[in-house]
């Protein structure tokens, strides 16, 4: 069984963890120190021992499962004795601060806890004797305990590389789903499309691509995606349609989150996609459908779901034409898959790809199976390492119903730390499609005791866990991985079918109960997940199992099941329905993590203070709780801390030298709310937002937080003071923000001079991440100065609503680094910078932008909004490597560049809205890397260039309501434009000359533009398939031939005064809709409509 395979894995990694801590409590021991010492050798002497019994492949033999069971039980025993001597030890500690120690002396007695350890420890001594025994007539001898980290370190993870299968083999069927789902032609309500296919196929992978794909974006309003699995729960559906719109959902009824659905939707379309329906009872069905049918606009909604069953596709009324079956890849395709796979990084021999290709024709066209073997074959590129794999017997099962979970296996047993095993198992404690957040997931492996310091690499556990994390994912046992803008992983989710592998090797020790369920717990469950969705009236749970581990519930537990929680290491209680936390709670020292986020919990009790083995605290959105944690730093072990809620930063956080998540810190007047808190932090990684820096006095106060000194950090926000009070502050206040040497200080003697605390919180060169809001100074500090080279690391940089901000100086920052500037009102100038993306938004007083050689060359992006003194950008034409140029509302902006032609040909989009001024801009000629131009409400724009026809990379093109362009550039050759869209440009006479090559040219909108004469040829637009015309009075005709535009399905004319004819629309076969309106002039329709036989509405 392959619950059974894992118990090895389990059991070492037991072992490893109790003998850390042993050698951790060896010098600390006193009254049993001798009996600790034996206790450290039999252990490692009985891991030796199980090691020999995984090198010889006992560990699943029958034979040894007594002795294994035996073995678990003594190292569990082992591990809550040693928890409990740590306990005590930093319960001492605690005792020690000067002002515990008569209350703690009065409450102990260290002679009978350690009488009573050292009896414990004795009897753990004699059952391993006892087991070392057994092991020697099992013909078990000691092996040499084995460090497995180093194996991790060769595993590389390339984040460019996303999972292969989404582009393989799927193309064409992508493009059929598509048709399916906006053909205007069925105006059946609420038309169901399914995509069916075997497990692990790419049904899931195909529908993403699907609802990704841009004419089904621009189709529909709204988008919900749901995943489904084996419970249709009907309300659970209908809140998750919610959740999509960001709506707070938790205590809605049915009705009520109907009714908020259709004020959301009002008539407007939407695609609902329902991923790994089971359900094939129809009366469900039809309840959901109910529902739906009075919600938005039925017609031209769609549902697309995903299912393994042609019955389930046929239960919710998919006709068989929109029933999509998908075909297993071929074998070139699952190569394709493992090559992208396994050689992320490398090159590789032709014997190798022998060798691979083989194992590509096992994998039996499942992209899932590929993508797994991909993964284990990337971390060995040893030929006997591949031969291993492709003659595994593995793949007989292959032709069974459950191949796929052998292969499943096949990954598992080749992962090369056992606590990988155990890291992966658990994850199974979470519901199918669950979004794993990686910081939580991590913090939750480490409370359980998955994760342990390695003293010879100087790795911390949150370290050790980012490796396994990505290990796991090298091995493509996670998929949908998110990651941020530095490639480290932030989300992950399990496949289906892996989740299912995940559950049968957890079985005996993880358990979900869904929807309140009453079942009794079995007692060897060690993680249980109590899933409800709020309206189920929970049974009894029973008693609790006396070996739990894991408690995550959305149910108040404490009144429906037995408080045995004593052994418990983490309780996550996000979301649940519970108002008071037990007081219990504070007697459970083995807790490592908390969780009651989003609960209603009205008090953070006194005795979590006691919890002296907490890890993890985390109570975000607890809105209800007045007044924060009083002691929290008895908490000598919490490494993270995470709150949203200012009103709850506990006082005297900076006594807690553990912490390594801090992502709040509200700087206040009081002791243990001042900013030196933070100096003594000097753990703290990833995201650090300070607030209310100004209640800081001065540089000197700021620089006791010393930041410079915290390398971990990767974003820092510095905001000083509330949005709110910053147009409330005196002109005065500004005035010493300027630099004069005098200081205003307000009552309280606080020193009113932004630029001395900001230049007091200089980061350590490390940063990724800079953000700034609520500055009121007029300059930058001194290490942000490109001579100072600071910030070289720095990938963006952010400055927000910095009122009295007038420049912004040369940067040194990394080649990669995105500024984006917003609500500077008084920002008159940018210096030159080494940057990939500037951003400038609401800047009212912004002149000019220097370019210098620098920035000339690596700028790629630029976005200018809402600047409204802005009156030219010579800048503009001068980028070598401009890929994106949007600019919107600059109202006095009059030119683009200095009359010379973009410098850049890697520009892909333009997007030039609202400059009502603007009267030139470089020419878009010779721009062969154009895919996009949208050019909107710029009156006085009278040409956008010449000859566009180097554009053969142009895809869409929309001119709006540019009342004074006069010309249009030559389309010939832009054979890959789908889209053209010209709307209100009234002096316009013609549009290019010739549209023949635009072979690709799916929509053609022409409306309101009166001067318009004639439209260029369109004879040959065989991909053409909507024709929309209305406006243009002045226009005679409409080419002289559509014959060959046989993918044509709609036709509108309507307000062409001077419309005469219609050109030719024989061969139209695939016509379903004509529409012509008030066109006075036009005397006759083509009569030869024979051949347009899905007609279905001719309006005239």
């Amino acid at each position: 069984m392959a619950a059974d395979r894992i118990l090895g894995s389990v059991l070492d990694v037991t072992l490893s963890k109790v003998i850390s801590v042993v050698n951790e409590q060896l010098n600390l021991a006193v009254g049993f120190k001798k009996e600790l010492r034996r206790f450290d050798r039999k252990l490692k002497m009985i891991q030796g021992v199980l090691q020999d019994a995984e090198q010889k492949g006992m560990v699943g033999d029958p034979v040894l499962k007594p002795w294994l069971e035996g073995l678990r039980s003594q190292a569990e025993e082992a591990d809550d004795m040693m928890d409990e001597i740590a306990y005590e030890n930093l319960r001492c500690k605690v005792a020690q601060m000067p002002e515990k120690v008569s209350y703690f002396s009065a409450l102990f007695n260290p002679s009978a806890f350690r009488l009573k350890m050292a009896n414990r420890i004795k009897s753990l001594n004699l059952e391993i004797d006892g087991l070392n025994k057994i092991a020697t007539e099992l013909g078990l001898q000691q092996r040499l305990a084995s460090k497995h980290l180093e194996h991790l370190e060769t595993q590389q993870t390339d984040s460019s590389i996303g999972d292969p299968s989404k582009i393989v083999g799927r193309k064409n069927k992508v493009l059929e789903v598509v048709e399916s789902l906006i053909d205007s032609s069925n105006d059946q309500p609420l038309l169901v499309v399914s995509i069916v296919g075997m497990g692990g196929i790419g049904k899931t992978t195909m529908a993403k691509l699907v609802c990704n794909n841009g004419q089904i974006q621009r189709y529909f309003f709204k988008r919900m995606w749901i995943c489904v699995s084996e419970n249709f729960n009907l309300k659970q559906i209908l809140l998750e349609m919610l959740q999509a719109f960001d709506v707070n959902v938790s205590v809605y009824t049915q009705d009520i989150v109907v009714q908020k659905l259709q004020e959301k939707l009002r008539e407007n379309n939407y695609l609902l996609i329902l991923d790994d329906v089971w359900n094939e009872d129809r009366q469900k069905w039809e309840s959901l459908r109910s529902c739906l049918l009075g919600i938005g606009k039925t017609v031209g909604s769609r549902v697309l779901i995903t299912t393994r069953s042609e019955n389930v596709a046929s239960t919710v009324g998919t006709l068989s034409k929109h029933m999509h079956h998908l075909e297993q890849l071929t074998d070139e395709d699952c190569w394709y898959i493992i090559k992208q796979r396994a050689f992320v990084s490398s090159s590789f021999s032709s014997e190798l790809e022998g060798i691979g290709r083989d194992i590509a024709s096992k994998c039996r066209g499942i992209a899932l199976v590929a993508n797994v073997v991909g993964g284990i074959l990337c971390n060995n590129m040893k030929k006997d390492y591949w031969l291993s794999i492709k003659d595994n017997d593995v793949w007989r099962s292959m032709e069974e119903a459950g191949g796929v979970l052998q292969v499943l296996q096949l990954s598992l047993n080749r992962l090369p730390i056992p606590a990988l095993k155990q890291c992966f198992a658990f994850c199974s404690i979470f519901p199918k499609d669950f979004v794993m957040e990686k910081e939580m997931l991590i913090q939750l492996w480490m409370a359980e005791g998955f994760l342990q310091p390695f003293s010879e690499t100087h790795l911390e556990m949150e370290d050790v866990g980012d490796k396994y994390l990505n290990a796991l994912s090298s091995y493509s046992l996670f998929q949908d991985v998110e990651r941020d803008s530095y490639g480290s992983i932030i989300t992950c989710k399990m496949h289906d079918l892996i989740h299912d592998f995940a559950q049968s090797v957890s079985k005996s020790q993880t358990l979900i109960l869904e929807d309140g369920s009453g079942r009794n717990i079995p007692a060897n469950i060690q993680h249980l997940n109590v899933i409800s969705d709020k309206d189920t009236t929970t049974t009894k749970l029973g008693d609790a199992p006396k070996k739990l581990h894991t408690l995550f519930s959305q149910i108040d537990v404490f009144h429906s099941m037995s408080t045995n929680l004593r052994k418990v290491r983490v309780l996550n209680f996000c979301g649940a329905d519970i108002d008071e936390l037990p007081t219990f709670l504070g007697e459970m020292k083995h807790l490592r993590f908390l969780d009651v986020s989003e609960t209603k919990i009205k008090e953070l009790p006194k005795f979590i203070t006691k919890l002296y083995h907490l890890q993890t605290f985390r109570f975000i959105y607890c809105y209800k709780i007045e007044r924060p944690l009083e002691g929290i730093w008895d908490l000598l072990n919490l490494r993270h801390i995470c709150f949203n809620n200012e009103q709850l930063m506990p006082a005297g956080i900076g006594r807690l030298t553990c912490l390594k998540t801090l992502q709040l810190f509200v700087v206040g007047q009081q002791k243990g709310h001042q900013i030196e808190e933070l100096g003594c932090l000097n753990q703290l990684r990833r995201k650090v937002e300070i607030r209310n820096l100004d209640m800081v006095r001065d540089k000197e106060e700021a620089m006791g937080a010393r930041l410079s000194e915290k390398d971990a950090i990767q974003e820092l926000q510095l905001v000083f003071r509330k949005k709110e009070t910053i147009h409330k502050l005196p002109i005065a206040y500004y005035e010493q923000s300027s630099g004069r040497k005098d200081r205003c200080e307000d009552d309280g003697g606080r020193c009113k001079n932004d630029e001395d605390i900001l230049e007091g919180l200089q980061p350590h060169s490390n940063l990724k991440g800079l953000t700034i809001e609520h500055y009121c100074g007029k300059s930058c500090p001194s290490w942000m100065l490109e001579t100072k080279n600071f910030l070289k690391n720095l990938m963006f940089m952010t400055f927000s609503e910095c009122p009295w901000l007038e420049s912004i100086p040369s940067l040194s920052l990394s080649k990669e680094a995105k500024v984006k500037i917003k609500y500077c009102k008084n920002l008159k100038s940018i210096a030159d910078s080494s940057l990939q993306k500037l951003i400038i938004k609401k800047c009212e007083e912004l002149v000019g932008i220097e370019v210098g050689p620098v920035a000339m060359k690596s700028l790629k992006e630029v976005h200018i909004e809402s600047c409204g003194k802005l009156v030219n950008l010579p800048m503009i034409s001068k980028l070598q490597s401009l890929e994106v140029l949007e600019l919107q509302q600059c109202q006095e902006l009059k030119m683009i560049g200095d009359d010379a032609p973009f410098n850049s040909t890697c520009l892909q989009e333009l997007n030039i809205q609202d400059c009502r001024s603007l009267m030139s801009m470089p020419s878009v000629d010779g721009l062969s890397s154009l895919q996009k131009i949208e050019i909107s409400r710029c009156g006085q724009l009278k040409s956008i260039g010449e000859d566009l026809s180097t554009a053969t990379c142009l895809k869409e093109l929309s001119i709006l309501l540019c009342d004074g362009l006069m010309s249009f550039p030559n389309l010939h050759g832009l054979s890959s434009l789908q889209n053209i869209k010209i709307v209100h440009c009234g002096q316009l006479k013609s549009i290019g000359e010739d549209l023949s090559t635009a072979t690709c040219l799916k929509e053609l909108t022409i409306k309101y533009c009166n001067g318009l004469l004639s439209l260029p040829n369109l004879h040959g637009l065989s991909s053409l398939q909507k024709i929309e015309i209305r406006g243009c009075r002045q226009l005679k005709s409409i080419g002289e031939d559509l014959s060959t535009a046989t993918c044509l399905k709609e036709l509108t004319v309507e307000g062409c005064d001077g419309l005469m004819s219609l050109p030719n629309l024989h061969g139209l076969s695939s016509l379903q809709k004509i529409e012509i309106r008030n066109c006075g002039q036009l005397k006759s329709i083509e009569e030869n409509l024979s051949t347009a036989t899905c007609l279905k509405e001719l309006t005239i």
